[in-house]
């Protein structure tokens, strides 16, 4: 109830609690933590990069910003990046579930793009289903990436036989959870995300 938010969210700006666990709701403007020392982020590729850094931001009233620990099955081109130009150290759980294929993961420069929609045409042709991950929703004066939203268009119009969708952290859970469940009974061939 609303009542109990504002007094979870009043508890958490006396820092009476230790520990907070919670969703999207916890980087809203009317959240504050006095003493905030560590982010765990779990499913990291869930949260937009702007949520992501909205939630660190949280604890710049101490000296220095928390320590985050991200973890995720599936690390998006920006966390990737980040490993090898940033300061972000790597553990990795190697260990695959039972049964289960490991991932193939490539890395393919921009000037391969077409080679890469052509790609996408013969395995969707083949009944197999594709997703095209993007660091941004929409294009950004800051970052020189390519946004989600103009892929969308790109691959709509290089690709107009395929049913291809966009998911990204500013839709609602309702949204994007319609969107996954077409994806996953095989009503769309491709599926772009941030």
């Amino acid at each position: 109830t609303q009542k109990q938010r504002k007094s979870i969210i009043s508890q958490i700006a006396a820092g009476k609690p230790c520990l907070v666990v919670g969703t999207h709701a916890l980087f809203q403007n009317d959240v504050a933590y006095p003493k905030l020392g560590l982010v765990v982020v779990d499913e990291q590729h869930r949260f937009g990069v702007q949520q992501r850094l909205a939630l660190r931001d949280k604890g710049v009233l101490r000296a220095s910003q928390p320590h985050q620990l991200i973890m995720t099955a599936t690390p998006i081109p920006r966390t990737l990046a980040m490993t090898v130009y940033a300061d972000l150290d790597v553990s990795v759980l190697d260990e695959l579930p039972p049964n289960r294929r490991p991932p193939r993961t490539a890395v393919i420069p921009d000037a391969r793009r077409n080679e890469v929609i052509e790609r996408i045409a013969l395995v969707c042709a083949n009944s197999r289903q594709v997703y095209w991950v993007c660091p941004l929703i929409d294009e950004s004066d800051f970052l020189e990436a390519t946004a989600a939203t103009d892929t969308l268009i790109l691959l709509n119009e290089a690709l107009p036989q395929l049913r291809i969708a966009l998911i990204h952290g500013r839709m609602s859970e309702k949204e994007k959870s319609a969107i996954m469940h077409s994806f996953s009974t095989n009503k769309l061939d491709l599926l772009v995300a941030t």
